[in-house]
């Protein structure tokens, strides 16, 4: 799997200056693939091993502070990006120094082969920190970063640790700039998916705790994190609700068959 993410950014229209693939305390067969990988690779890579699993956060931490380029993107090794996914993204960022972060579409489910665009047509927006207070807008796979941002992905969360961090810079730089167009596709849905997003309570639980490491580091005021963890439980329950009747959709067709 994690052959096929590499792939997706080898074969870039826009190649990246490096690689760094963190192995967070795999017990697998990683090391050796990514070893094999790095031997018949155009582009460096350089293989980071972490003797004990730190999390998703630690992880990218740690290439992200061993990054030598001015940007910093991320991939998890179950994910594929789009080929021109920097062809389209990183011109957004070269010609706007004051950008801290952008992001853009995804794709999940079955993966098709990607359809090819005309980057000089892609339509950018902004999405600010009132509008990340609402809901997460990106996927961690599809964002770019500057790498001399002194803010990182918090090691206290294993869950929602992107969603603080996307709070965070856009309280701290400004808004994010958005492509409605998808350059990344993800195995997992944001919710009720694989992985650690799979866990319905679980990222609640990480949610909340997000919130309150917001507030507690000076970027959320207090008084309105109750209105912001009741607005994160409606968020929860509606999930649940949609989680419980997708289940019982797909156990009626099962049953039909």
């Amino acid at each position: 799997m994690i052959l096929n993410a590499i792939d997706s950014v080898t074969q870039q229209t826009r190649l990246p200056l490096e690689i760094i693939i963190v192995d967070d305390a795999s017990t697998d067969a990683t090391v050796k693939t990514v070893e094999q990988a790095a031997a018949r690779s155009v582009i460096p890579i350089q293989l980071m091993r972490v003797a004990v699993n730190g999390g998703p956060g630690n992880a990218r931490n740690i290439g992200w502070n061993h990054a030598k380029g001015d940007l910093v993107a991320f991939l998890d090794a179950d994910d594929l990006w789009h080929p021109q996914k920097l062809e389209v993204q990183v011109p957004i960022m070269e010609a706007n120094p004051g950008v801290a972060i952008s992001a853009h579409d995804r794709t999940v489910g079955v993966h098709t082969s990607p359809t090819p665009i005309r980057s000089t047509q892609v339509a950018w927006r902004q999405f600010g920190f009132g509008d990340f207070l609402v809901r997460n807008r990106c996927a961690t796979p599809s964002v770019i970063v500057r790498r001399d941002v002194i803010q990182r992905f918090s090691p206290k969360l294993f869950r929602a640790e992107d969603y603080y961090l996307w709070l965070v810079l856009t309280r701290a730089h400004g808004p994010l700039c958005y492509a409605d167009v998808a350059l990344v596709h993800c195995a997992n849905l944001s919710y009720g998916g694989a992985g650690l997003s799979g866990d319905l309570l679980k990222m609640y639980r990480g949610e909340i705790l997000a919130m309150r490491l917001l507030t507690k580091d000076g970027y959320l005021p207090r008084a309105l994190l109750p209105m912001v963890m009741t607005w994160s439980t409606l968020k929860f329950l509606v999930r649940l609700i949609d989680h419980r009747l997708l289940n019982n959709r797909v156990q009626t067709v099962s049953e039909s068959r």
